[in-house]
């Protein structure tokens, strides 16, 4: 606050003060979702994989479409001014914006050692933070294709469409988190960077930042392709 005010006073023109997106998205976040991952408790997440699934898939689209669609009729009866009353896709948008769960909050409360938290509970929170964070992109992603107005016509024909373009994305984030970290396994296993200590970790972020910029470049979720890396 002391900083934010200084700032403030010392100056008219915040711009050079402004958190960049990108900042987050691309240098801190990767590492915080890679090392969660890499630490995580496989076998509790494994064992409660269809719990974690359920909550994070069927509990996000819920979520998704009673906001989304609370917020449309909300709009269409005039209480809400702000939100098109015409167009279901943007009131989805916000619906799929605001049914995410944050990991790194997640990460920061039940990953303190003083709570001692379950590690049941902890692998079903965060294991469900992580995906249904993934599974709000693609509805994002989904919804926002509609939306745009030199995209396609919305029509009940169109729902085939937007749910195989869901599972597409789902599905390929996963296969490319999978598939470099199998190659990374490769070629740790086939070459002797063991012996070089400082290599083998920078090898390793440079892993990480690759499979979360591949998956983000093309379209995909970083998020979920980093936590299956």
């Amino acid at each position: 606050m002391v900083l934010g005010g200084i700032a403030r006073l010392s100056t008219d023109n915040l711009i050079l003060f402004e958190f960049s997106p990108e900042v987050f998205f691309f240098v801190l976040l990767p590492p915080i979702i890679f090392e969660a991952g890499y630490s995580l408790n496989w076998d509790g997440f494994l064992n409660n994989a269809g719990a974690i699934t359920l909550y994070a898939m069927a509990g996000t689209i819920v979520s998704t479409f009673i906001v989304g669609g609370g917020s449309f009729y909300a709009a269409k009866m005039g209480l809400i001014r702000d939100i098109d009353g015409e167009n279901p896709m943007e009131a989805l948008l916000f619906g799929a914006l605001i049914s995410a769960v944050d990991p790194v909050a997640t990460l920061s409360i039940m990953g303190n050692a003083e709570l001692k938290c379950d590690p049941l509970l902890y692998s079903l929170v965060f294991g469900e933070s992580v995906l249904n964070d993934a599974v709000a992109i693609c509805l994002f992603k989904v919804f926002a294709k509609y939306y745009d107005p030199s995209g396609p016509d919305w029509s009940e024909s169109e729902i085939p469409n937007a749910l195989l373009s869901f599972f597409a994305i789902s599905g390929l984030s996963v296969g490319i988190g999978v598939g470099l970290g199998l190659a990374a396994s490769f070629l740790y296993r086939q070459t002797d960077l063991s012996e070089y200590p400082k290599l083998e970790t920078s090898l390793l972020l440079c892993f990480c930042y690759l499979c979360y910029a591949t998956a983000e470049s093309i379209g995909l979720s970083g998020i979920m392709a980093l936590f299956f890396n």
